[in-house]
């Protein structure tokens, strides 16, 4: 499909480059779909010169994990695997959106923050600053496109978006301040935000009931506060104790009967794996060998390449970030363990795909894999609107999902009066909402405060991502931790 026709934006494009100079310096995890809080840092992938001259290495290379890929076939839709609906009486924090009913357009609009007769002010935090900025800024390229998209076809009637980006160096008391600046300062209309440290300013942003839309990162109050809407699921509201039986399933469907997990010396890192090693022994496999102590950094693992050896493990489950997750990888592969499963906490972009020890390798997605056939509209709008020296990736896309959501709160609330307390409140009504075809159909009450009972795989096989599953999302049934 053709590019519209549009003027060139010369300050996206400046900042465009910075960012991909930027990204040719680091290559770490990107946080997967799922509410794993921060146990690897959400970090947009990206090659260097020496990846890329692995390419052939990486593309000739087997996989070493077992069966369950392959691709839906064509003409044929990717639909979800049976699983239990979370419920609002199942998960409390549902519980306040019982009575809800639509709002219908007052009879006189009154003033509403942020909006003119022609402009809606939109803010957006995002690190673009500090360790953590290579983790996120690019996700402002999404958010940018898609913007683009409803300003150009005039989605919104007579107004368009003007977008307010500001920096919070994923730091939560710059998080708070930067968010009062908005509110205060720019007077803007509502929040896009995607940061691991969201925390900072949600309390402010909840008692004031600014519209936010965005990434949750596995912060849990996209599923505790009203006006939070994740770009699909925001995951549980308690993570320490309702989690699912799904990375197990996925680790037994891909052939691992023993299972090694490795994470990050903090605590994030460690309830992460904590978590998920009920999971895994909930579906009946033996976890042989655990470590949280992995530090920032750390690319050397022989001792670990050891006890997992002689653990016997033929799975592995990360939760650090990628480069130390592929390091980790390739070492075991030298010392002669062959892995049935290996999961990673996220990576998926073409670009990562030359990198050593990253074959076999599979990631949880909260939309349907790219590779997935036939392509729904919502990958193809993407395409036509993203720069054309932009890259189709899970972080950029996650920029375009958060802006996809606070463009359809907008829209529900009505555009020509779109206060920020029907936003809030029609927003949450819907029943089937799909990001234009990105994902299932997800009932935004429902689901609200549960955790992620469905999530999308794909695996790394002969240096191509190829569709688990069928490209269906992988289910678990309900689990409490106690």
């Amino acid at each position: 499909m053709d590019r519209p026709d549009r003027e060139p934006d010369t300050t996206r494009r400046r900042w465009l480059t910075a960012g991909a100079v930027m990204l040719s310096l680091a290559l770490v995890a990107t946080a997967c779909g799922d509410d794993d809080d921060d146990a690897a840092a959400p970090v947009t992938a990206a090659t260097s010169a020496a990846a890329t001259t692995t390419a052939a290495t990486a593309a000739a290379a087997t996989t070493t994990a077992a069966s369950g890929t392959g691709t839906t076939a064509a003409g044929e839709e990717p639909t979800t695997t049976e699983a239990t609906e979370p419920t609002p009486a199942t998960f409390p924090s549902a519980a306040q959106f019982a009575d809800l009913e639509r709002l219908e357009p007052p009879a006189t609009c009154p003033e509403i923050p942020g909006v003119s007769d022609d402009t809606i002010k939109v803010g957006m935090i995002v690190p673009q600053s500090g360790l953590r900025a290579t983790s996120f800024a690019t996700s402002e390229i999404g958010v940018r496109a898609r913007i683009d998209k409803a300003n150009e076809e005039g989605e919104l009637g007579g107004r368009t978006i003007e977008l307010v980006a500001v920096d919070d160096a994923s730091d939560a008391a710059r998080n708070s301040e930067v968010a009062r600046t908005l509110v205060e300062g720019e007077d803007v209309y509502g929040i896009i935000e995607i940061s691991d440290q969201s925390d900072g300013s949600a309390d402010y942003l909840n008692e004031n009931q600014i519209p936010v839309a965005g990434w949750h990162v596995g912060r849990p109050h996209w599923g505790q506060q009203n006006n939070f809407f994740a770009l699909r699921l925001p995951g549980a509201a308690e993570p320490e104790v309702n989690h699912t039986t799904r990375t197990g399933e996925v680790l037994t469907e891909l052939g691992a009967t023993k299972v090694a997990t490795v994470g990050g010396g903090n605590q994030s890192s460690a309830s992460f794996v904590g978590r998920e090693n009920k999971s895994i022994e909930a579906a009946g496999l033996e976890v042989v060998y655990t470590s949280t102590e992995i530090q920032p950094g750390q690319t050397e693992f022989t001792a670990i390449v050891d006890r997992i050896k002689d653990s016997g493990a033929d799975g592995l489950l990360t939760g650090v970030d990628f480069l130390q997750n592929t390091a980790l990888v390739k070492q075991l592969s030298d010392a002669g363990v062959e892995l049935n499963a290996v999961l990673f906490p996220g990576g998926y972009d073409p670009r990562v795909l030359a990198i050593e020890g990253i074959e076999g390798a599979s990631f949880g997605l909260e939309f349907y894999p790219f590779e997935a056939t036939p392509t729904p509209p919502a990958f193809t709008e993407f395409d036509t609107w993203m720069p054309e020296d932009g890259t189709r990736n899970q972080v950029n896309y996650i920029g375009w999902l958060s802006a996809e959501m606070f463009i359809q709160g907008i829209k529900e609330a009505g555009v020509e009066c779109p206060t920020r307390e029907a936003f809030i409140n029609n927003l949450r009504l819907i029943e089937d909402y799909t990001a234009n075809g990105a994902f299932d159909p997800i009932d935004l009450i429902s689901t609200f405060g549960a955790p992620f009972p469905c999530t999308y795989y794909v695996r790394v096989e002969e240096g191509k991502f190829v569709p688990l599953f069928e490209g269906k999302a992988k289910c678990g049934e309900p689990l409490v931790i106690e």
